[in-house]
């Protein structure tokens, strides 16, 4: 009986009432490995954070899979770590990003995405300068409850010579309509 509790509380709730629940204005919070180089240095990994907030919407019958498609704004901090030649860097990054992705299963839980955009990023410690460049990443996200859905995804930008590689997982919350 003590061992049901917990998993219903996150199961998942039956098909949400004709909609897919991928839809609306959202904001979430992310954290895992940045890795990163620079021309001349060797490759390091870091922690990495970050925040970000948006809007998606079904491009078709939201009851029948449809292609869900949106864009966001984040800003993602990634600390500083010692490459070759005892050089010290990380990156502050913040821009936009735009994603497509097809919801799957009975309720639509599971969300496989791809996400292009651009980032500003500013390197930090011994390195200096900002660069704005492309960004190229995938991801995965589940939702857990109607406004509740954990993810991880993977984020590419090359920018002022830095490549940086984040690997995340976080938590988005769909905020209330109306």
């Amino acid at each position: 009986m003590l061992l049901a509790l917990p998993v219903s509380a996150l199961a998942m709730p039956a098909p949400y009432a004709g909609e897919t629940p991928w839809t609306g204005a959202y904001i979430g919070a992310h954290a895992g490995i940045n890795q990163s180089s620079a021309s001349g240095l060797n490759t390091e990994n870091s922690l990495a954070a970050g925040v970000s907030g948006g809007y998606r919407l079904a491009l078709a019958n939201p009851t029948a899979s449809p292609i869900i498609i949106g864009g966001d704004v984040f800003a993602d901090l990634n600390a500083q770590a010692t490459h070759n030649a005892n050089v010290s860097y990380g990156s502050n990054v913040v821009g936009v990003d735009l994603m497509a992705g097809y919801p799957l299963g009975d309720n639509q839980a599971l969300l496989p995405y791809v996400k292009v955009g651009l980032g500003n990023l500013q390197a930090t410690g011994d390195l200096g300068g900002n660069d704005i460049g492309g960004r190229l990443g995938i991801g995965l996200k589940y939702h857990l409850r109607p406004r509740l859905s954990i993810g991880a995804q993977w984020m590419s930008q090359d920018a002022n010579n830095i490549n940086n590689d984040n690997f995340t997982v976080g938590v988005d919350y769909t905020l209330p309509m109306g």
